[in-house]
């Protein structure tokens, strides 16, 4: 008898262990928290936005994890801030590749990654683990816009629930 209960409370522990959200965070700006507190995070930490709505919030060039990038944009879904990207343009295929991989291998230092390739046979990596548990934290890729490179880290979306 003094066995069940040890499982069913092993088993109780570990189910609410399971489904606990994970605290993820860009820079210091945690994802999940409220539009508020994201924008008093990311003003704290990037300085004044270019450009504020209640979806997003811009900001034109800026540092990040050793980078420097052209553009960042905050976005938020239902009042919670859900997806951060940074944009970084190049000069060319070779280099969008090239700056992609260093800052892999920065974030390979915090996260787990993982390379895959898309259907266009161009690789791109993910890593972390959402906040909810299950899917990567972020994606680092190249595109390709209006005929020039980039580079971009995307932390999400998450959707997270409302």
């Amino acid at each position: 008898m003094k066995m069940k209960k040890v499982l069913l409370m092993m088993c109780l522990v570990f189910s609410l262990g399971a489904s606990a959200q994970n605290v993820e965070s860009v820079g210091t700006v945690e994802l999940g928290s409220s539009y508020e507190e994201a924008l008093a995070a990311i003003k704290a930490e990037f300085g004044d936005p270019q450009s504020v709505s209640e979806d997003e919030v811009t900001l034109g060039p800026k540092k990040f994890r050793g980078f420097s990038f052209d553009e960042v944009k905050f976005r938020f879904k239902n009042g919670k801030f859900n997806e951060a990207r940074f944009y970084q343009k190049v000069g060319s295929k070779a280099e969008a590749q090239k700056k992609m991989e260093n800052i892999a291998q920065t974030m390979r230092t915090k996260y787990e990654l993982s390379r895959d390739v898309e259907e266009d046979l161009t690789w791109f990596y993910k890593g972390g683990r959402s906040p909810l548990g299950i899917g990567h934290l972020f994606t680092i890729y190249t595109y390709r816009k209006q005929g020039a490179y980039g580079v971009e880290l995307r932390y999400g979306p998450i959707n997270f629930p409302q």
